[in-house]
């Protein structure tokens, strides 16, 4: 049967007078008035309207595209948008919003787009399904994955893809150029695994020999496959598709899928999609005593010398890993690619529960939080400190010399400032856009920002004025426009690029000038570790032993459990933090009660002991 590739909903092209004639629509006016004031009798015959019922169904569409388009653009309208067009009652304000909205041209599609404001609801869903809601994400998915970007989709083949490609190639002079790459850069020869060798190398650069490849496993499913994957390296790749846009979430599964994968081939002898419980309880016992040729000190994934281990795992480590494999190896019986689970009854390893789950003895102590970030603090006074004195203050050589640390630390400012004093995760921040930013009414320096967290899900937080600033500090650095409201801008973003080429494609023009592209979450990682670790070393800042100490293992998620802890010592109400942190259950905010609890525990017991 040929498959049904139709995947565009029918195009309407509207006009200014169309949307003039909405906002009439919405004021009451009755259509036989509207058709005489708005249009022409043959405006009205070429858009099929000859009669009243036609052009209220025309404006009535109208009116539920752009409410579609407003509501996916800004969340916090939806409810007010919905329910206005459920009663019928239609404010100044909500007219002049919607009529603003269609002062875009609704012909022309945009990158910030919506899928379902494009494609039919089946294919839209199945995008949305795979996190893909705006047409630039669907675009950034091609570059990502290449040609088979369309394999691991459910109901999505090739030719669907190939129509979906067409009209972004049609649309390219308003969404920009449809690029491709390969899912991962190969860095390095490829190795092909098997049980002879004992030669170990990451995922990307693996080849499954034929016989262990899966591609005909004893547990593979005989009924109809929801994705393309001929083998197990391909259904592995489709599983870690899901996760693109969240960086940290596909880097921990991959870990350790990769580990199981590998294990399987060279020392079970075995494809994954045939193993059985026998030889997950064999994983297990392999993940208590790791051999030596497994491990090795953290290298880059092109270096001979990688090994899937830095050392022996933790029991919670190893609790982690049987998980994660267990919810992977769920995925593949949910789209039919195994019949079974194996991993469905064998045990977690044993771990003993921690007093606070929560690593929030990172959390910076109020104190040093207060020298780093107050006015006139250690980011102040570094951030308005000479260039050049910085450079002799920290001895730097080569490219480092080149840049401006004055300006590095006003980034560092603000990221530390925004996540601080919001309780950003570190993913958060770095997708925060300058669109989702905006002054509170009515208040007196408050802001709010909406962020996209866990689960997929939106939530509200208020950065401080300290906080906006910092960040109009480092927009000014960039040479952007921080007072141009509508821009999809990261609000954090890199000052200069790495030498390589990948980086300078991401980061540079044509004309060698920075892009406001953003970081990725390991991109601020390391910004504000490096910062954080110069900081603790400098001889010239009055900081304790102590502080040195915590400031050298500080890390961004620190930040956020330094805001957790803070908010409950300030006696902030807990389903307050809650929401701010966006924990799914109240009892692990609960957690930075037990914390503030803890140190004033301890500060109490190391006074006593002085008054002794």
């Amino acid at each position: 049967m040929s498959q049904n590739s139709d995947v565009l909903l029918p195009t309407t092209r509207y006009t200014r007078a169309d949307f003039t004639a909405l906002r009439a629509h919405l004021n009451r006016l009755p259509a036989h008035q509207i058709s005489s004031l708005y249009y022409a009798e043959d405006d009205l015959e070429e858009l099929g309207c000859s009669t009243p019922s036609a052009l209220l169904a025309r404006l009535e569409g109208l009116r539920d595209r752009l409410i579609l388009r407003a509501s996916e653009k800004n969340p916090n309208l939806a409810e007010l948008l919905r329910s206005a067009r459920q009663k019928q009652l239609w404010s100044a304000k909500v007219i002049d919003f919607l009529v603003q909205a269609a002062e875009d041209d609704m012909a022309v599609p945009r990158r910030q787009d919506t899928v379902s404001a494009w494609f039919k609801p089946r294919i839209s869903q199945v995008l949305r399904g795979e996190q893909v809601r705006f047409l630039g994400e669907l675009m950034a998915m091609i570059a990502v994955r290449g040609a088979g970007w369309w394999r691991p989709v459910p109901r999505i083949g090739a030719g669907k893809a190939a129509r979906l490609e067409a009209w972004l190639a049609q649309h390219a002079a308003s969404l920009g150029e449809l690029q491709r790459q390969p899912l991962s850069v190969l860095s390095g020869e490829l190795v092909l695994l098997s049980p002879d060798t004992s030669r170990l190398v990451p995922i990307e650069r693996a080849l499954l020999p034929s016989a262990l490849d899966g591609h005909d496993g004893v547990n593979r499913n005989e009924r109809f496959c929801q994705i393309a994957a001929r083998n197990d390296y391909q259904a592995i790749e489709a599983y870690l598709t899901k996760f693109r846009h969240q960086e940290k979430t596909r880097r921990a599964y991959q870990k350790e899928i990769e580990r199981f994968l590998l294990w399987c081939i060279t020392v079970r002898k075995t494809a994954l999609s045939s193993t059985l419980q026998g030889d997950c309880e064999a994983f297990k016992d392999f993940l208590r005593q790791i051999p030596a040729a497994w491990l090795g000190p953290r290298r880059p994934r092109s270096d001979p010398r990688w090994r899937p281990f830095v050392g022996p795992l933790s029991p919670a480590s190893q609790r982690y890993a049987v998980q994660a494999i267990r919810f992977f190896f769920n995925w593949l019986v949910d789209v039919r690619y195994l019949g079974g689970n194996p991993w469905a009854t064998v045990g977690d390893p044993a771990v003993a529960r921690s007093i606070l789950p929560l690593q929030i003895d990172k959390a910076l102590s109020a104190t040093l939080w207060d020298r780093l970030s107050e006015n006139g603090g250690i980011l102040d006074q570094l951030s308005h400190t000479d260039d050049d004195a910085l450079r002799v203050r920290y001895q730097l050589r080569g490219a480092t010399a080149k840049l401006s640390m004055s300006a590095q630390y006003r980034l560092v400012r603000a990221a530390l400032l925004l996540i601080g004093d919001t309780g950003l995760r570190r993913e958060e921040a770095t997708y925060a856009t300058r669109d989702k930013l905006k002054p509170l009414a009515d208040t007196d320096g408050l802001w709010e920002l909406d962020v996209l967290g866990k689960r997929n899900k939106w939530r509200t937080v208020f950065p401080s004025a300290r906080a906006i600033r910092a960040l109009q500090a480092h927009w000014a650095d960039r040479g952007s426009d921080f007072s141009f409201a509508m821009a999809e801008t990261p609000l954090l973003s890199p000052l200069s690029a790495p030498g390589t080429r990948t980086a300078a494609l991401k980061h540079r023009d044509k004309a060698g000038q920075m892009r406001d592209q953003g970081f990725s979450g390991d991109g601020l990682y390391r910004v504000i570790k490096t910062a954080l670790r110069r900081i603790a070393a400098d001889d010239g800042l009055s900081l304790s032993d102590e502080e040195r100490a915590h400031l050298r293992q500080a890390a961004p998620h620190a930040l956020r459990h330094t805001f957790g802890t803070q908010a409950a010592a300030g006696e902030v109400p807990l389903d307050v933090i809650q929401k701010v942190l966006g924990h799914a259950s109240l009892q692990t905010t609960t957690i930075y009660i037990q914390a503030e609890k803890q140190r004033s525990i301890a500060e109490l017991g190391r006074f006593l002991i002085k008054t002794r």
